[in-house]
């Protein structure tokens, strides 16, 4: 984007000149830091798809927040489900705003501000669409024909969704995805690079993160082992001093692109913290605390032994302790992903990046071969991404299982749903009751 001097923090629908263009980009990126996207409530995108998985227990502390979706009893009327849907449509509105409104600018003394601003919402506009297809969509398959969602590309001010749009395919959805970042790629190449000293912004490695990201759920995995490979040569891994520091907010060692929460958004307030609603599982306890934990056993990132509700020794995430920024892509997680698409073309391989991202962690070196590779790339993504808005799509991509170990009473729990199997209508999330009212072009999902 042209250079800010202040974060993203308006949302602006007049424009009348080159700053008000740029108070719109502004707004586009504020709207990921809604309680709906990133922020305290629902946090679809950040701790939620966590609290779905298996690495969080519904603990004595909490009153019914999150339930349905930690229990996997939502219907298409759930005001969370609704509430993740349309905001993402909002910041897609938004980004639209900035797209049809960049050529009036792409000349003259703002033409390359206006061509950063059109990149970088573009991007935005891809990477919310993609994360609405992880929950919504009916597969993840590149050249799938099942249902995704809506593409939209237009903006409206009062409705994101005013023109009805129907569900496309989701390879049509890729598509328009691929379209988008690629196009933001090349204008970054013509006409440079954002200012982005604080990773706020999408840049053009931002993009390629994106890209490993999609690559890897839609099983293309050398452009996504490339992509990510892109990443891990601009932005180095955080070394075991650095690391507990990204947390605190007082590094910006290998991260590729973060939220700031200027004192209000806390992606974590659910299951961070003292008093956490959804306390660390026992065997991820054991894990972290384990020698493959390392230095993310650090206070600064977890503590155990907090006695609780009902005498129970809780274990809780400090990630996102408070008011903190909430990061979206990181290199650790291309690592992770560069080895997995390796080990998806290759059986055994992706062993060397595995080991690279130990080391940076204080860990010793793995021997593992075949199966076994896979299988320790998974534990890795448990351990070094928790928090951070994976678990959930992570198992929905691959053994479509969950089965938690700590369950009712016994298990120190409130939550008597324990396990969740791959036929389970609850791995896709029913299309909104109301959006499907207000316009009958949107097909639900099945079970809905």
């Amino acid at each position: 984007m042209k250079n800010l001097d202040t974060k993203p923090q308006t949302i602006q629908t007049d424009i009348h000149n080159f700053s008000d263009l740029t108070a719109v980009g502004a707004g586009a990126y504020a709207g990921l830091k809604n309680d709906r996207y990133y922020g305290n409530s629902s946090m679809a995108w950040s701790s939620l798809p966590d609290i779905m998985g298996d690495d969080f227990i519904e603990a004595y502390e909490s009153l019914g927040d999150w339930e349905n979706e930690s229990r996997w009893q939502y219907s298409a009327d759930d005001p969370l489900i609704s509430g993740a849907f349309s905001q993402a449509y909002v910041v897609i509105s938004a980004a639209n705003n900035v797209i049809q409104n960049c050529k009036g600018y792409e000349s003259g003394s703002t033409l390359t501000g206006a061509f950063q601003l059109e990149a970088q919402a573009r991007a935005l506009r891809a990477h919310c669409h993609f994360d609405l297809l992880r929950y919504y969509a009916q597969s993840y398959q590149r050249n799938s024909d099942s249902l995704g969602v809506p593409y939209v590309t237009v903006f409206s001010p009062d409705n994101p969704l005013a023109a009805k749009p129907s569900r496309i395919s989701v390879k049509n959805c890729y598509d328009s995805i691929y379209n988008d970042l690629y196009r933001a790629l090349d204008i970054y190449r013509q006409y440079g690079d954002v200012n982005n000293p604080e990773r706020f912004f999408i840049d053009s490695t931002c993009i390629h993160a994106m890209l490993a990201r999609i690559g890897l759920y839609n099983g293309q995995y050398a452009q996504a082992a490339a992509d990510a490979s892109v990443v891990i040569g601009k932005l180095p891994l955080a070394n075991t001093t650095d690391y507990p520091q990204i947390w605190l907010d007082n590094s910006l060692s290998e991260i590729v692109w973060q939220i700031p929460s200027d004192q209000t958004m806390r992606p974590g307030r659910c299951n961070n913290g003292l008093h956490a609603a959804y306390r660390v599982a026992n065997n991820f306890r054991d894990l972290v605390y384990s020698p493959a934990g390392g230095i993310r056993n650090d206070t600064n990132v977890i503590r155990r032994d907090i006695l609780g509700t009902g005498n129970v020794n809780r274990t809780s995430l400090f990630k996102y302790v408070g008011t903190r920024n909430f990061k979206v892509y990181r290199t650790s997680e291309m690592l992770l992903i560069r080895a997995e698409c390796k080990f998806r073309q290759s059986s055994g391989a992706g062993l060397d990046d595995l080991n690279t991202l130990r080391a940076a962690r204080g860990v010793a070196a793995g021997t593992e071969t075949g199966n076994d590779v896979f299988n320790a790339i998974f534990t890795e993504r448990r351990l070094e991404l928790i928090g951070e808005g994976h678990r959930w799509f992570d198992l929905r991509r691959t053994s479509r299982t969950i089965d938690r170990d700590e369950c009712g009473s016994a298990g120190g729990s409130l939550s008597n749903v324990c396990s969740l199997g791959p036929d389970s209508r609850s791995w896709i999330w029913p299309i909104p009751f109301n959006e499907i009212k207000l316009n009958n072009n949107l097909a639900q999902n099945g079970g809905y």
